[in-house]
């Protein structure tokens, strides 16, 4: 089996989609919409605010 190698890569999957997710809520419905999205899906509070705040400043 072969691997992919990026730059930086996210261990946990499900996470990276539910913030990707979140920043298209953000980019369609606002903040409030988004921040509740991830707070429902127990997303740790440091992660919203980093992701949340700086939508353009993302890690790939």
């Amino acid at each position: 089996m072969f691997q992919i190698k990026k730059a930086y890569s996210r261990s946990d999957v499900l996470t990276e989609l539910l913030i990707n997710r979140a920043l298209a809520i953000q980019g369609s419905t606002g903040l409030k919409d988004a921040h509740r999205f991830l707070t429902r899906h127990r997303i740790k509070p440091q992660v919203i605010k980093r992701v949340l705040s700086s939508p353009n400043d993302r890690r790939h």
